[in-house]
């Protein structure tokens, strides 16, 4: 190609090219002409401009879109009363297409819902016609919540049929909202089964897990939860101390104590559950159902000595004498007796201690206990049975006046 062919093209290229530099030039915006201006300050500029010229514009379309803009730059700001103005003014137009109108009207009806009007939504709402046209969810959403701001639960309902329609599992934000209008409403069988079909599509969502056990012990479903919670855990589902709890009691309730007691034990042992005093005696209540009484009684004595809860301390003296461990029971009566006693367990606390040391061959010091617990009140049938079965073997004591030995009465 010759040269001046090559300059021509080349002018003409940026002739071509020019227009378009200039434009770009005119939509800098004031931010980058004046490089020392902060950008709040540029935006409120802008909007000033805009809501200057507003009222001067005569095409409907630009009036409709600036009302918009507006509209939602003031439900960004919390200024809800000016955002309903510009959307109403937007709306009165005749520029905007159907499906735009509907929008603007979901987001005029969202506004007033924020300022708990729910029949001024409803009246936004009422245009667009029977929910059977309404073909976006986003819109039939509102519409949800509009009615169950207003107390009509039939037509929530009838919006839940209407999105499960036109939704779709991949719509995952959208799935989640239906959840939780059905909830909403106490619907916890819809909830259940849109959240089966969340499960489903995304089952590595530990959430939905969760959410969904939540619904079925709702509507006391207990063995549907447990089975839930379980295929969850092999599903490898992350499990919070409260879930965990979860399964193990739902273990015990529907029948299966042992596995419940296994699973809280050995989430304690492994510091996915806070080993407290209250989780101990829950363990071992767990263990007492399954009939494991050496564990039961592990978890009790652990229960006792972290929550110094004195009527635990006697049940687990029981259970060892239920066992005919002497010498431990003893050891754990003085233990308990160490602390002041309420004085309505001093008596229980006396006979439990006599019966140990008369296993123990102490003969002298259980009738000393036996008769302080006469003292007491409350056990005095049995103390007394005890007294007379000594004094028939010939060991001699004296009915005290006053408490002596390890197991006092707490002083006022």
């Amino acid at each position: 190609m010759c040269t001046g062919h090559k300059t021509i093209l080349l002018f003409i290229s940026a002739l071509l090219l020019l227009p378009r530099a200039v434009m770009a030039e005119q939509y800098r915006s004031k931010l980058l002409l004046n490089p020392g201006q902060e950008l709040t300050e540029s935006a409120d500029v802008s909007i000033r401009e805009l809501e200057a010229s507003f009222n001067d514009m005569q095409r409907d379309y630009s009036k409709a879109s600036a009302g918009t803009q507006l509209a939602r730059h003031y439900v960004q700001q919390g200024e809800y009363e000016k955002a309903i103005d510009y959307y109403q003014s937007a709306l009165s137009t005749q520029g905007l297409a159907q499906v735009v109108q509907a929008d603007l009207r979901r987001e005029l009806a969202d506004v007033y819902l924020q300022m708990k009007l729910p029949q001024q939504a409803l009246d936004t709402l009422q245009p667009l016609g029977a929910i059977e046209h309404y073909s976006e969810p986003a819109l039939l959403l509102t519409y949800g919540r509009v009615q169950f701001a207003l107390g009509n639960y039939l037509r929530v309902a009838d919006a839940l049929d209407r999105l499960l329609i036109l939704t779709q599992p991949e719509q995952q934000a959208l799935y989640q909202q239906i959840v939780a209008l059905a909830y909403s409403i106490q619907d916890y069988e819809r909830s259940a089964a849109t959240l089966k079909v969340l499960l489903q599509r995304y089952p590595q969502h530990a959430e939905y897990w969760f959410q969904l056990v939540s619904m079925l012990l709702k509507r006391g479903q207990n063995q549907q939860a447990l089975e839930y919670l379980m295929v969850a855990r092999m599903q490898g589902i992350a499990f919070s101390e409260q879930n965990t709890l979860l399964l193990a009691s739902l273990y015990t309730a529907n029948g299966n104590p042992y596995t419940g007691a296994k699973t809280l034990q050995e989430a304690m042992l492994s510091g996915a559950v806070t080993p407290t005093g209250e989780r101990y005696q829950t363990l071992f209540e767990y263990w007492l159902q399954a009939q494991e009484r050496e564990p039961a009684t592990r978890a009790l004595a652990q229960a006792a000595k972290l929550t110094a809860d004195a009527e635990l301390y006697l049940y687990w003296a029981h259970l060892l004498l239920e066992q005919a461990q002497w010498a431990e029971m003893n050891v754990v009566v003085r233990e308990l007796c160490e602390c002041a006693l309420d004085p309505r367990l001093t008596g229980r606390a006396n006979v439990m201690l006599g019966i140990s040391e008369y296993r123990l061959g102490n003969k002298s010091v259980a009738y000393r206990a036996f008769a302080n617990a006469t003292l007491s009140g409350g056990v005095n049938t049995q103390a007394g049975h005890w007294l007379a079965k000594l004094e028939a073997e010939g060991v001699e004591g004296t009915q005290p006046s006053s408490a002596s030995g390890p197991c006092q009465p707490a002083t006022p």
